[in-house]
């Protein structure tokens, strides 16, 4: 499949070739840089805008079947045959740079060291003369001849070095050339195999496309399954790497199935001579990394080719031989050697060994290496490896989204036959995979409770699930209550500490203590760091629940320095999930939205079933929203209703905001108003306080001005600033003091709430115009879109009413955003809980009062999106 590829990411360069040949001290430039990177495209689109001057431009390509002809690249300008060289040099150099109308010339010459010896002359003495400006190209691992090399031995020509593209560009290039976003981890797997090699890029993308493997999945492309290396590429790679001896063939492919690998063991492995010989011809490369150096390919191609192309038995011999050494290494019990051990013992001549396959198991669970963890599980049960194998793999395969086959292995274990403490581990981890990824809670419920009176009665893995179930459903007293009748220490494994730690978090953050549900993290914290994934959530969700949006952020902080320190695919997306908490919590929608969407995505193809694609689609769409972006947010809260999890109940208070939000952008505020007030009760009946004071913040910000006194209540109850400044928020709301409002503008800034600023001041502009103070109003005005300027383009009904000059009610308002949906007047009523009459009057009353003549005017009267 053949597809039409941008230029993109190579502005620099093409400036860079265009300033050498505006120079008139430079006769022009060699480009140079490795196969693929792109060197002629760049040099032609650069040569493009020359002519586009009027510049006379010529091309001229090397090859090596014209190499051997004189004057084979430059035919298309030689007279023909029956004259001296030294004529035809001539009459070849007049035809080039010939230019009728006089404008200068510039002479492009791809591949130059291919050409002939006559055709290096022309083009020596067009430089020497001055008679054009030159472009070069040249490749990095070609050989250049002593005559080519004279061409800029001179000084006259600048010189560049073409790269690979970035990451960040890669990506790019890949979303513009097919027209829609790349996934992220989509993105990170065509890097890691092309490196930034155009070339290469494109030979992928279009094979991975032909064969339906990367394709566009609701609106996003997705690379799913092992990819094929398209037979050019490897024709290349061969072409690169082809001819070494025997020796030299098992060092590259030594490093192709265990990179990467020590040096010292690369030595013992092949011996020094043969190492030296992959060395020099650049085949590997070398990473000073603590007391060790790490022997990687040159390229992850080569090892893609020569896992493919080198027989399978000696793949099958070396990884054995490998895996031996690393036994026998001094650090054999480390777990990332452990991991390493056992993933090539897996494709190895070695007889099975099942302990170290359930250790290797466990480490690359530890690690977060999922679908390793998986194929060593599954290699450990049929290896005779027994519940322990059973209970690994579900374990996996529950984080991996299958909750089914993972119910269906702990299902065959034999509970009686174990100890009491892997019956606990057992059914917790049952009962959690019912919860969280089979999405089942009830049945999850029921089997800890006929556990309680079969064989594990009285166990504190029992209490410690029902604290878990507690939390996630939305009764955090009830959470607290079971918490308190275990002690942590006694769980039998830190899965249980870990998720525990959550619900504990979880209870206390929704509760509104937060002093509490801080404690509880960062008791959580030192289980080993894989607890992160969880525990950070729950406690930046705890902060920013109570109003304290610095230290929320300074958890997100934290997660992207762990994920730093970690260097793994899986604490990058928790940093990434977390900071785009953070960012919303503090009104950043574009950095939410952007990290937000980040999240969503990898959520969506890595695990949706656990309920973490729900909780950061519930943030999504409330940030989408909070932007005015209806067209983005109205399908995003369809995708967040379809994904609402059974097991997240707790987040219903959220969902509510989310949908709140969008009726907002769709311009029903009365909608919202209802939407946000009943989740506000239901928190409340949940003793959910800390929730309940943003529900009924949320409801003042859409304009309800009767939160006032049960926010009185909740100040002595929940703990942060966010409840102090709703309840003065909604007070000052309800009896329209402006003064109030302006110094709650300021004081939500300080507190980190952008959007809160923004509406405190937008009301404040709206009460001060109400009493005919248009200097206050115009300077609170002023202010709240210089808040939602900050916040990245917040779009709030307070900011609409404050910079609106309309004499519209508010009711009148709603109808008429309503209009511009286009649709009836029968679907605003119902929409609206009006009768269609009432409506009626609302339109003509507006049109009235803004002599609007017709529907279609009166809707564009407002700014939507504003």
């Amino acid at each position: 499949m053949r597809l039409t590829w941008p230029l993109i990411g190579r502005s620099w360069e093409t400036r860079h070739i265009e300033a050498a040949l505006l120079d008139p001290a430079s006769a022009g430039i060699v480009v140079s840089g490795p196969a693929g990177v792109g060197k002629s495209r760049i040099v032609r689109e650069a040569l493009k805008s020359f002519g586009a001057r009027g510049w006379q431009v010529r091309w001229v390509v090397g090859t090596s079947a014209a190499r051997s002809l004189p004057l084979g690249a430059l035919t298309p300008w030689a007279r023909a045959s029956g004259i001296d060289s030294l004529q035809l040099i001539h009459d070849v150099i007049a035809a080039l740079t010939a230019s009728p109308d006089g404008m200068p010339v510039v002479l492009g010459v791809d591949d130059v060291p291919l050409l002939d010896d006559l055709s290096t002359v022309v083009v020596h003495q067009i430089i020497q003369r001055g008679l054009a400006k030159v472009v070069l190209t040249v490749r990095d691992d070609e050989p250049v001849p002593a005559a080519t090399q004279e061409l800029w031995r001179g000084g006259e020509l600048d010189r560049l070095e073409v790269g690979p593209l970035t990451p960040s560009t890669t990506t790019q290039l890949v979303s513009a050339t097919l027209g829609g976003p790349v996934h992220p981890d989509a993105a990170e797997r065509l890097w890691t195999l092309t490196r930034g090699n155009p070339l290469y890029l494109r030979n992928f993308v279009e094979q991975e496309i032909a064969d339906e493997r990367l394709a566009l999945v609701a609106g996003v492309w997705v690379w799913r399954g092992d990819p094929v290396i398209p037979r050019r590429l490897v024709e290349l790679v061969e072409a690169r790497i082809g001819g070494l001896s025997e020796a030299v063939s098992t060092v590259v492919d030594v490093v192709a199935v265990a990179e990467p690998i020590e040096l010292r063991s690369l030595t013992r492995i092949t011996g020094p001579a043969a190492l030296e010989e992959a060395d020099r011809r650049g085949l590997i490369s070398f990473e000073a990394v603590e007391d060790v150096v790490e022997v990687r390919l040159a390229h992850p191609l080569y090892g893609e080719v020569r896992r493919t192309r080198a027989p399978q038995t000696t793949l099958r011999r070396l990884r054995g031989l490998v895996a031996t050494e690393l036994g026998d290494s001094g650090h054999c019990d480390d777990i990332h050697i452990v991991v390493r051990r056992g993933a090539l013992s897996l494709e190895s001549d070695l007889p099975p060994d099942v302990e170290l396959l359930l250790s290797a198991a466990r480490g690359a669970a530890w690690m977060l290496n999922l679908p390793l963890a998986d194929r060593l599980s599954e290699a450990a049960i049929r290896a005779g490896g027994g519940p322990e194998a059973r209970i690994i793999r579900a374990f996996v395969l529950s984080w991996l989204g299958d909750g089914r086959n993972a119910e269906s292995l702990l299902a065959e274990v034999d509970a009686a036959a174990l100890g009491e403490t892997d019956r606990a581990r057992l059914t917790f981890l049952r009962a959690v995979n019912l919860f969280f990824t089979a999405a089942l809670p009830q049945r999850a419920e029921n089997l800890i409770d006929e556990a309680s009176v079969t064989t594990l009665s009285g166990h504190p893995s029992l209490d410690a699930f029902r604290c878990v179930y507690r939390a996630g459903m939305g009764d955090p007293a009830a959470a607290l209550e079971r918490a308190a009748a275990f002690d942590s220490a006694q769980l039998p494994d830190n899965f249980q500490r870990r998720l525990t730690a959550w619900a504990v978090t979880v209870a206390h953050g929704e509760i509104g203590q937060t002093t509490e549900a801080v404690a509880a993290a960062e008791a959580g914290y030192p289980i080993p760091v894989r607890a992160f994934i969880v525990i950070a959530d729950a406690h930046a969700n705890a902060l920013a629940l109570a109003g304290l949006i610095d230290e929320a952020e300074a958890v997100a902080a934290m997660m992207r320095d762990q994920a730093i320190v970690a260097q793994g695919a899986p604490f990058e997306q928790v940093a990434v999930a977390v900071s785009g908490q953070a960012a919303l919590a503090a009104g950043r929608l574009d950095r939410a939205c952007a990290l937000l969407t980040t999240v969503v995505q990898r959520a969506t193809a890595w695990n949706p079933a656990t309920g973490f694609n729900y909780r950061y689609r519930i943030l999504l769409t409330t940030a989408l929203a909070m932007r005015g972006l209806a067209d983005d947010a109205v399908p995003a809260l369809e995708c967040l209703e379809n994904a609402a999890h059974p097991s997240w109940r707790y987040l219903d208070y959220a969902r509510a905001i989310a949908r709140g939000w969008v009726a907002c952008c769709r311009g029903a505020t009365g909608d919202a108003i209802r939407e946000v007030r009943i989740a506000a009760e239901t928190s409340c009946q949940r003793g959910q306080f800390a929730a309940e004071v943003l529900c009924l913040q949320t409801a003042a910000q859409f304009g309800d001005t009767s939160a006032g006194p049960r926010l009185a209540e909740l100040r002595g109850i929940v703990e942060g600033p966010r409840a102090g400044l709703a309840s003065r928020f909604a007070a000052a709301l309800g009896c329209g003091d402006a003064l109030e409002l302006e110094v709650l503008s300021k004081e939500f800034e300080r507190m980190g709430d952008l959007v809160a600023a923004v509406d405190t001041a937008a009301y404040a502009a709206v009460c001060f115009r109400k009493r005919g103070l248009r200097g206050s109003a115009l300077r609170c005005s002023g202010r709240a879109e210089a808040f939602a300027k900050a916040a990245g383009g917040a779009c709030t009904p307070a900011l609409r009413q404050a910079v609106e000059r309309l004499p519209l009610t508010d009711r009148e308002r709603e109808v008429v955003m309503l209009l511009a949906e286009q649709i009836s007047n029968r679907d605003i009523a119902d929409r609206l809980r009006l009768s269609v009459r009432t409506v009626e009057s609302h339109i003509y009353n507006a049109m009235a009062k803004t002599g609007a003549t017709s529907r279609e005017e009166l809707a564009g009267l407002l700014d939507h999106r504003r």
